[in-house]
């Protein structure tokens, strides 16, 4: 059971309890008009139990529901056109940086190539017959800068040539998984149409949205973790903090990097986001002993020395096994564990301190 389900029971067992107080008190009310009236006699002071609890440096985190996602994730598109002649990885499989994925079919690709070759050694037999020409002053100056001209256009033409047939084979742009192939043998590409998808699994991001309020606690570069709902708990760096909030949620998109050697984390799986933002003091506290003030408030009711009951407001930043962090309490209280339904804010009452664990 995850962070935001503990608190959404612990509040929402808090405002039954509440609802039944209430429900108890106006029954109490309508047979007995005198019942408000606390009775300071020892036999008619109401017994509770309590604990001494007190406060402890607790680090504060800003907590982030969101989900693991690729660090890159890349359709590899054709840069010529041509039929696929070939499909060279299967779905799932592992590819390094520049390895083959697709290979388009030649067609007259290398036959262009030849004649750009041989075009380009004819203008250099030209160019090296007008630079003698021109030592013997048989040709200007300006027809040998034409032949030179016309030589390193062929050059041009046969780079434009060779990178041409070299594109009919479509590579990986980095390491990563080849997840899925777009497209199949004898399928026409044009260029820019995929031929398959490219997936970076290390680094994996764990991405979440953070509110508007919360936004400004965080900071990029700020160590974090996160705890999947496979159970695993991971230790990351927050790379990523958006400055700009979206349109429709009015949240600001944070980013987590985790190392992922061994691409044993997959893409998609939840995640809690837990981002440090500062250390506070905080009691560690049963959830049983949450309640509700007459305002729907959660706190808790603890008592003062003059065994008098008071109630504070709480809240909860974390969780511990079975117990829960909170903070906006004193130092040190007399924290009432049994009995906090019964009793209001100012009643004496006397109570029995449970044992420590």
């Amino acid at each position: 059971m995850n962070k935001t389900t503990k608190t959404a029971i612990i509040v929402l067992s808090a405002l039954l309890l509440w609802m039944l107080s209430g429900f108890f008190e106006n029954n109490s009310n309508s047979s007995n008009n005198n019942s408000v009236k606390i009775n300071n006699d020892d036999d008619k002071i109401v017994r509770v139990k309590a604990k001494k609890i007190k406060s402890k440096l607790k680090q504060s985190n800003v907590l982030i529901q969101g989900r693991t996602e690729s660090s890159r994730n890349v359709k590899v598109a054709s840069e010529t056109n041509g039929i696929i002649k070939e499909i060279l990885v299967k779905k799932g499989e592992f590819v390094k940086k520049n390895q083959i994925l697709c290979k388009l079919s030649v067609d007259s690709r290398e036959a262009k190539l030849d004649e750009a070759k041989a075009l380009m050694l004819q203008k250099k037999l030209e160019w090296d017959a007008s630079k003698v020409l021109v030592e013997k002053g048989y040709r200007s100056q300006t027809k040998a800068a034409g032949s030179k001209a016309a030589y390193d256009a062929s050059k041009a033409l046969v780079i434009q040539m060779e990178e041409e047939l070299e594109n009919i084979n479509i590579r990986s742009p980095f390491d990563g998984f080849f997840n899925d192939n777009l497209a199949e043998i004898g399928d026409f590409l044009s260029i820019g149409m995929p031929c398959g998808e490219v997936i970076d699994y290390n680094p994996i991001l764990v991405i979440g949205q953070v509110s508007e309020q919360e936004i400004k606690k965080i900071r990029s570069g700020t160590q974090g973790f996160a705890v999947l709902s496979t159970g695993e708990k991971l230790d990351g760096k927050l790379s990523y903090v958006s400055k700009t909030a979206d349109i429709k949620t009015r949240t600001f998109r944070v980013e987590l990097e985790i190392s992922n050697t061994n691409f044993e984390i997959k893409d998609g799986i939840t995640a809690e986001l837990f981002i440090p933002t500062k250390r506070v003091q905080a009691h560690l506290i049963p959830p049983s002993s949450l309640t509700l003030d007459p305002e729907g408030k959660i706190g808790v009711r603890h008592i003062n020395n003059d065994n008098e009951v008071i109630f504070s407001g709480i809240e909860i930043i974390g969780d511990q096994e079975e117990l829960i962090w909170v903070t906006g309490l004193p130092e040190q209280i007399i924290l009432i564990t049994i009995g906090q339904e019964f009793v209001l804010e100012g009643q004496k009452v006397n109570y029995s301190l449970e044992a420590l664990n």
